[in-house]
């Protein structure tokens, strides 16, 4: 059963049948419950499962729980509450898989648990569970690889499994072929390979012998089959929103025909109920008393929600659903919602309570500082006598000390004096010895180069070269004892010499070079050093150790030398330092006499210091005492009202926690829930439904609280109107359920406002953007989840890709520390900063519950008041900028200002908590704690001057308000014009240009460069004069803006919707009147007197027209005045004269309902003329196909979407105009494609050279290539502004929507200028639009101008009249009701028109007189003949010709009754004033019909036009306006069904027959029949 009505309705029938037939079974025993059977919950001795009744839903719930249980241990933790209808789920999905062949078809909403039920039955049964991972690459070949697998497990091993398959994961509606297959044969198409039938085959081999049958391959295959079936059980869960559900099960009957459908209804009451008390169990610090309480209004809240979701539908056509899902959301929002508030409330308080007790320490502080600082004031005096003492003291010792240093001053002088000679002298002897240290380190240097082994080889020499014999000798003679130099000086003598080796280079190092005889000296350096040879680079080559020993022995004689020098100076400095150490001593002697004085002056001054340390300490101290007494008195005072004001908050804050039960519950009902609704259903939700529920529980909340107030703070929205977010309050409550949701917001924003805010808001984040058209743009959204960036979905379609089903759900799973989220094939490594946002420019899109739930839904379109307010600052900032810059300025100031306010006391409070030890030490802080003070102060103080010149700049904006009114009734007007059409879509950033346009060519400003010339008043009116020359200028520049892509049927429509919103704007139109003027209901079987001349239909309005207040006595008058009435009511054109008697003097916008009630046939006329008094003349007056006017509009980013009509050129348009602005092909600056046959591509290049070097491109019948059109095309058209040259132009034509069978992409019809060429409706347009075909020089080029031009009028006329005859109606169009005007349909167009004209030139030409029967011949079976193939059709085409085209049109034909042919002397546009000026009112007369003729039509016009104002009504204010055609067919069919007369009651009359006569039998069968 799909609804609980039926389900009422079949428990009914079934309770009577029960009744009827097992009456004696006892009905308390038959209607016993549960009635459910399993075959989990018992089992036999040998534990086989018995499948029994279950005894009670008790011991069904323990026992799916058990199994729950033992499910989570091993499987990923399904967390259910397992209900009463859950559980009855359960048990028929395990019933229905436990057959063979088993298959369910689980039918529901997402979110209602399909799946979650579908596992746990799936593992009662002992089944495995199979379901696909749909990736962005998954295909038909994954699929069928899957089902192989499948086939492989239950086939060939024989394992139980259940295929579980949701709608989302059916990427590609092939994947229903297979499965339609599979369901009812078991054999899928092209799924085996020849191989894996012999793979399958074989492995059933044995398991078909086994039971008596060859092992042919066919057994073999059925066998495999069959075991398939029995094995592997498919569980589908669809959704069955929308028709998806109904078209597949017509093309896939195996859906519904080999499975067992288990609907999924709505959660009831009891199952909300038991959800909510399971999930708030946990809920810490509430009583169960009020758990229970919080668990009901959370059930209730949800069925609100569900009763809005309908009235949504039925008031505003715009869907929205409720899940499970849903309910789930807001509990668990509830709970993270309830902690995050608590938490941050104990903080709030925290930190204002410290800031309190901080002050009141300081506070407590202030009177013990004053007695301290009194008490150490004393101290202070004590010490500075003190000090003044120790001074004077000083003093005297001073005088002393300085006598004694003065006297010792000439000593020290003379000390000083001998010092430095003496050091001078000191100096200079070292400087001498230093010349003499490199002398005796080369002497080392050389004995070093010595060693024992050297040295002996030496003496061992028998009779070495005379030179080391020389060496020897020299070494002799230096050394030589007290200055004897010895005799013998030979080698024998020498080796005697150096004896011990060792003992001998020893004697040399300690030689005593400071004590050498001079002789010896003198000798070696005139025995030895003399000879050349004597050195030691010569002696090496001799000998290495002698040549050391010659090193030696010339270093010493040097040293000696240069030793004499400085001898002399050491004696004269050692005398010199004896005198110093004289004059020292006395020097010392006197040093201690002055340092002992000395140290007396320093012992006083120690004290003195000691003293003066004291006495600062002193003053310091009480410095400091009266500082902190100063700033704990600054402190106290400064912050008294702060301290005043937190101490309340805190006050506030401890009632508000105990109330934040109720408020969170409002505020996680309104983000869960209100977020897809508008304004009007969030406030009736808030107002009417969830807050008073709260009262009516008892729930603790605040009183008059609003959700906005616990979700967000002055603060915040502050910071959100610098990011751009609107200040409207739909667009704050939605920034605010953005901000706390818990799902991914999916923002419904056709204007923009949504995405602008979330792209300035998170850009510094890092902002990633992609649309789901982009290839691979699934590798974007995982960088970004692994990286933590924020992700913006723009332009989502009503379809978003399965492959993002885990994003948008969160479905994720703990690995270790790792949070892993599964997309597809590839596990990502999922980072909590990661942020989702999705949005969609369809302003009604129609998402699936599925999506509903996974995301939160925010409705960001615009509001009449809110876009008011917008176009207020735009019509401001175009008049008086400086105006607009002073109030943008200001709002900015007190945004800036809220933050600064905030930051300041948040910085306050943090200071004081933060502060170590005693605050008032800390004087820094003090001080910043002021200036923070300061701050706030100064900052107060200019908030309540900003607002003062808010309020002042409000009042000079106001006077504007009519504008920026009038320019937001008409974008509603136009943003419902697709209930009209679906191609009228248009984009807020249009409007604004058209908008803007409209102000800048309004006159009487200070600038009228961009008004018209004749428009111009030469002077700037005062500012009354030039807010209403604003509302009527752009009110009609965006009106024409529209029009002009308006078909011509639709033209008369909008006009009125626009009358009609501007009376309703002032008050002047009222609701029950407005309602018959739209409804035109009759009420029928009241007695007519008037049949004569008055229609059971007409009298039937009347009747229902006298229940309005001014019309009560209509019925009377009409029967009371007849003669008048009837005469009135026979007029042909009524609505030009006044109705009889008080009647015309009513207002005329009732006399519209007297027209709707006895005239409907003139309604549309007298329609245009009210239209025409209210508004204006030109609303109703069709404008031409102008394309060169409508390119004045156009930009680089804005492309031309021209309509298709029969006959029209496109192409040519455009070429003609690219010619006039040298945009031709033969420059390479224009380029048309028409599109069909693989012409894509070479559209695609050729607009992207245009869009990069300039220049014009036509794309042709865009509406063959849809799906380029809505893919590669669309997604083109978005990007167009960016980087665009500025000469490019892009232009489209397609077909207008009938002939379309999908709709043109809404983005593409948004951007782009639409135009429409479709012939004008009425007589004169399209007399007028025809000669606008010809100009002046066209008419000039024949010879016989006077003829040409008469010929040339009535061609035009011809061919007006032609097309106005298809309004009386086309025998062929699809539901026709007359074909007076034509028998079949043709496109008669302007094409036909100029060629007939140029063959009359040619005829003319070559003609003496005019051949008027070639003419006609021409006209009616060439030309226009030649679309004619309807004999009576043609006859009629020639009938006109024979009428028109004769000798008498030379001399003056009249066309019709009362309109002459123009004179033949007038020039085009004297003719074009003349048919203005002298054309009747058309009447059917003018056609050759009779005056009757149009009523039919007109009937059916008024009928057509009174229904399409319905469409554009919301039903709040319409009715059933805008039903669904289910629902339009179910008010037929509720009428007709009131209309019958009750059925006989069969039973009764043959319970009263006595007698079967033929009268009464045939009676009988008649009633039978009636019935």
């Amino acid at each position: 059963m799909v609804n609980d009505t039926d389900m009422a309705k079949f428990d009914e029938f079934r309770a009577s049948v029960t009744k009827k037939y097992f009456e004696d079974l006892g009905l308390a025993a038959v209607e016993e419950r549960p009635l459910l059977f399993t075959s989990f919950m018992q089992a036999s001795a040998d534990d086989t499962p018995l499948y029994a009744q279950v005894p009670g839903y008790e011991a069904l719930k323990k026992a799916l729980e058990d199994k729950l249980n033992e499910y989570n241990e091993t499987n990923a933790v399904m967390d259910l509450v397992l209900f009463q209808q859950a559980m009855e789920h359960v048990t028929r999905i395990s019933r229905i898989i436990d057959l063979p062949r088993g298959n369910a078809m689980l039918v529901g909403v997402g979110g209602s648990g399909k799946q979650s039920l579908a596992r746990l039955a799936a593992y009662i049964s002992g089944y495995d569970v199979f379901q696909i991972a749909v990736s962005s690459t998954y295909g038909v070949a994954d699929f069928k690889e899957n089902l192989l697998s499948l086939y492989t497990k239950a086939g060939a091993k024989g394992q139980p499994v259940v295929f579980l398959m949701t709608d989302n994961q059916i990427v590609k509606e092939q994947f229903l072929v297979f499965i339609n297959d599979l369901l009812s044969t078991g054999i899928v198409a092209d799924l085996f390979t020849q191989e894996d039938k012999d793979t399958f085959v074989n492995a059933v081999r044995n398991e078909v012998k086994a039971t008596g049958q060859l092992d042919t391959a066919e057994n073999c295959w059925d066998f495999f089959i069959n075991k398939v079936r029995r094995y592997l059980h498919v569980v589908l869960c669809f959704s069955p929103v929308g028709d998806k559900f109904r078209i597949r099960a017509r093309q896939f009957p195996a859906l519904v025909n080999c499975t067992q459908l288990d609907w999924f209804h709505g959660w009831p009451a009891e199952a909300l109920l038991s959800v909510a008390q399971r999930f708030l169990a946990d809920v810490p610090n509430v009583a169960m008393d009020l758990r229970g309480r919080m668990a009901h209004y959370m059930a209730q809240a949800h069925q609100y929600v569900s009763e809005a979701s309908q009235q949504y539908i039925e008031s505003f056509r715009r869907y929205n659903y409720t899940t499970p899902k849903s309910y789930l959301e807001l509990i668990a929002l509830y709970k993270t919602l309830l902690a995050q508030k608590r938490a941050e409330l104990q903080a709030a308080k925290e930190r204002l309570q410290n800031g309190v007790e901080k002050i009141a320490q300081a506070s407590a502080q202030v009177a013990d500082l004053q007695q301290n600082l009194r008490e150490e004031q004393i101290v202070v005096e004590e010490k500075k006598a003190q000090t003044d003492a120790l001074i004077h003291s000083i003093g005297k010792e001073k005088a002393v000390v300085d006598e004694a240093v003065e006297s010792s001053r000439e000593d020290e002088e003379a000390a000083s004096k001998l010092q430095n000679e003496v050091q001078a002298f000191q100096e200079e002897c070292t400087r001498d010895l230093a010349a003499a240290e490199h002398v005796i380190a080369d002497a080392e240097a050389a004995l070093n180069s010595l060693d024992k082994g050297s040295l002996g080889e030496l003496k061992s020499f028998g009779s070495p070269a005379v030179e080391v014999v020389q060496v020897v000798a020299a070494c002799m003679t230096l050394t030589a004892s007290g200055g004897k130099i010895p005799k013998d000086l030979t080698w024998a003598a020498g080796k005697k010499y150096m004896g011990n080796v060792d003992a001998f280079l020893k004697s040399l190092l300690n030689f005593d070079k400071d004590n050498v005889p001079e002789n010896c000296v003198a000798a070696v350096e005139k025995e030895y050093i003399s000879n050349p040879n004597f050195n030691v680079e010569f002696i090496k080559n001799k000998s290495s150790a002698a040549a050391g020993l010659c090193g030696w022995v010339v270093n010493i004689c040097k040293y000696f030398r240069i030793y004499q020098v400085v001898a002399p100076k050491r004696a004269a400095l050692a005398e010199a330092n004896r005198k110093l150490e004289t004059a020292n001593k006395k020097l010392t002697g006197i040093r201690a006499k002055v340092k002992e004085l000395n140290d007396r002056v320093a012992a006083l001054e120690q004290s003195f210091m000691k003293a003066t340390e004291d006495k600062n300490v002193a003053i310091a101290q009480a410095e400091k005492t009266g500082r902190k007494a100063q700033l704990a008195d600054r402190l106290v005072n400064g912050l008294s009202g702060e301290n005043k004001r937190w101490g309340q908050t805190i006050k506030k804050m401890e009632v508000t926690g105990g109330k934040l039960i109720g408020d969170v519950l409002l505020a996680a009902a309104f983000v869960s829930y209100a977020g897809p609704f508008n304004m009007l259903l969030r406030n009736q939700l808030v107002e009417q439904r969830w807050r008073p529920d709260l009262i009516e529980r008892s729930i603790p909340m605040t009183d008059g609280i609003k959700p906005l107030d616990l979700l967000t703070d002055d603060t915040a929205r502050a910071k959100w109107a610098n990011e751009g977010l609107p200040i409207d309050p739909l667009s704050v409550e939605n920034g605010a359920i953005i901000t706390n949701a818990s799902r991914w917001p999916l923002m419904i924003d056709p204007q923009l406002q949504g995405i602008k805010w979330i792209k300035n808001r998170e850009e510094a984040n890092g902002l990633v953007i992609v649309q789901q058209s982009q290839p691979k743009y699934i590798d974007k959204v995982i960088h970004c989840i692994e990286n933590g960036l924020p992700l913006l979905f723009e332009n989502l379609p009503i379809d978003i890709d399965a492959v993002m089903d885990p994003v948008l759900g969160k479905s994720t799973v703990k690995r270790g520390r790792n949070t892993i989220m599964k997309i597809g094939d590839a596990e990502v490594e999922y980072d909590p900063k990661f942020r989702l946002y999705l949005q969609t420019k369809l302003a009604n899109p129609h998402y699936k519950p599925e999506i509903a739930a996974q995301t939160t839904l925010v409705n960001f379109c615009v509001t009449e008041k809110g876009l008011e307010d917008q176009l207020l600052a735009l019509v401001v900032d175009h008049e008086r900028p400086d105006l607009q810059e002073q109030a943008a300025a200001l709002v900015r100031q007190l945004a800036e200002y809220t933050i600064t306010l905030k930051e300041l006391e948040d910085s306050l409070l943090f200071r004081l908590a933060n502060a170590q030890g005693d605050i008032l030490e800390d004087i820094e802080l003090i001080e910043n704690l002021e200036e923070t003070k300061r701050t706030a102060v100064e900052i107060e103080e200019k908030v309540k001057q900003a607002k003062i010149t808010e309020v002042s700049i409000s009042k000079a904006r106001e006077v504007y308000r009519p504008v920026a009114s009038r320019g937001s009734q008409v974008y509603f007007l136009i943003d419902n014009l697709n209930a009209l059409d679906r191609v009228y879509h248009y984009s807020m950033a249009n409007y604004v240009a058209i908008l803007k346009k409209g102000m800048d060519t309004t006159p009487g400003g200070k600038d009228e460069s961009n008004v018209a010339q004749a428009e111009r008043l030469g002077e700037e009116v005062d500012l009354e004069r030039r807010v209403e020359l604003l509302v009527e200028t752009t009110c009609y520049v965006i009106f024409n803006y529209v029009a002009q892509g308006l078909f011509e049927r639709h033209k008369l429509i909008v006009a009125t919707q626009l009358c009609m919103a501007v009376l309703r704007s002032k008050g002047e139109l009222q609701r029950d009147k407005f309602e018959f003027l739209l409804r035109g209901p009759k009420e029928m079987g009241v007695d007519n007197p008037l049949t004569e001349w008055v229609s059971e239909s007409v009298w039937g309005s009347v009747q229902a027209l006298k229940e309005l207040e001014d019309y009560a006595s209509l019925p009377d008058d009409l029967v009371g005045s007849s003669k008048r009435w009837k005469e009135w009511m026979e007029l042909e054109r009524p609505e030009d004269e006044p109705l009889p008697g008080d009647w015309k003097r009513m207002p005329e916008f009732d006399r519209l309902l007297l027209f709707r009630a006895l005239r409907p046939d003139r309604l549309t006329a007298a329609m245009r003329k009210f239209v025409t008094n209210m508004i204006g003349a030109k609303y109703v007056t069709s404008q031409p196909y102008d394309l060169e006017r409508s390119f004045q509009d156009s930009a680089p980013g804005t492309p031309i979407l021209m309509f298709l009509s029969p006959g029209v050129d496109v192409a040519g348009s455009v070429e003609s105009l690219g010619s006039k602005l040298g945009v031709t092909s033969d420059a390479g600056r224009y380029v048309s494609v028409s599109l069909g046959q693989g012409q894509e591509p070479i559209a695609m290049n050729a607009l992207t050279n245009a869009h990069k070097n300039g220049g014009w491109v036509l794309l042709q019948n865009i509406h063959l290539t849809i799906d380029w059109t809505s893919g590669p095309l669309e997604k083109r058209i978005d990007k167009l502004a960016e980087g665009a040259h500025a000469d490019f132009r892009l232009f489209l034509s397609a077909e207008p929507p009938p002939a379309l069978e999908r709709g043109l992409p809404i983005s593409l019809l948004q951007n782009s200028i639409k135009l429409t060429n479709e012939p004008p409706e009425g007589l004169r347009p399209n007399l007028r639009r025809a000669y606008n075909q010809f100009n002046e020089e066209i008419l000039e080029s024949c010879a016989k101008q006077a003829e040409f031009r008469t010929i040339i009028f009535a061609l035009c006329y011809f061919h007006a009249a032609l097309l106005e005859r298809k309004k009386f109606g086309v025998g062929n169009l699809p539901g026709a009701t007359s074909g007076i005007g034509w028998n079949m349909n043709y496109p008669f167009n302007t094409g036909d028109l100029l060629c007939c004209g140029q063959c009359a030139v040619n005829y003319l030409e070559n003609n003496v007189k005019v051949p008027w029967d070639d003419l006609r011949y021409i006209f009616g079976e060439i030309m226009y003949g030649g679309h004619i193939v309807e004999d009576w059709d043609r006859r009629l085409a020639n009938a006109y010709l024979f009428n028109y085209f004769n000798e008498g049109l030379l001399e003056g034909l009249e066309m019709f009754p009362s309109f002459m042919a123009p004179p033949n002397s007038l020039n085009h546009r004297q003719v074009l004033e003349y048919i203005d000026e002298t054309m009747p009112q058309e009447t059917p007369v003018a056609f050759g019909l009779h005056p009757n003729a149009e009523i039919g039509f007109k009937l059916r016009e008024a009928e057509t036009f009174c229904n399409s104002l319905v469409q554009l009504q919301p039903r709040e204010s319409g009715g059933e306006g805008g039903m669904s055609k289910e629902e339009k067919a179910k008010m037929v069919l509720d009428d007709l069904g009131d209309r019958l007369p009750e059925q006989f009651d069969m039973e009764d009359i043959r319970s009263r027959v006595d007698e079967v006569t033929p009268y009464v039998m045939v009676a009988i069968q008649v009633q039978y029949q009636h019935n």
